[in-house]
């Protein structure tokens, strides 16, 4: 068992552990799909997208238990958001459609 879930929901994504939830916000999400290079999305990650200093200081914690985090989220918001926008764009040509 992985301890922080990861749950791209309606182009936001949430990080879960242990009952506590993190919101890295939408517009965020769009900014670190344009961060192609790992330090500056990590960077960005960190300073922006965490917005207050408990959330920062949450996630560290989280990173220092969970070694695979990094690669995890930054997968989930390269891919992951991909697959739910052609899956939103197929959803809405069908309704179109009728």
């Amino acid at each position: 068992m992985q301890p922080v879930e990861l749950y791209p929901i309606q182009n936001s994504l949430i990080l879960r552990a242990r009952g506590v939830e993190l919101l890295v916000l939408s517009h965020h999400v769009a900014e670190l799909k344009t961060r192609k290079d790992t330090k500056e999305f990590a960077d960005y990650f960190l300073k922006r997208a965490m917005v207050n200093r408990s959330a920062r200081k949450l996630f560290e914690a989280w990173l220092r238990k969970d070694t695979t985090l990094w690669r995890r989220i930054y997968h989930s918001v390269m891919h992951d958001f991909e697959e739910n926008k052609e899956e939103t764009t197929e959803a809405t040509a069908e309704t179109a459609k009728a």
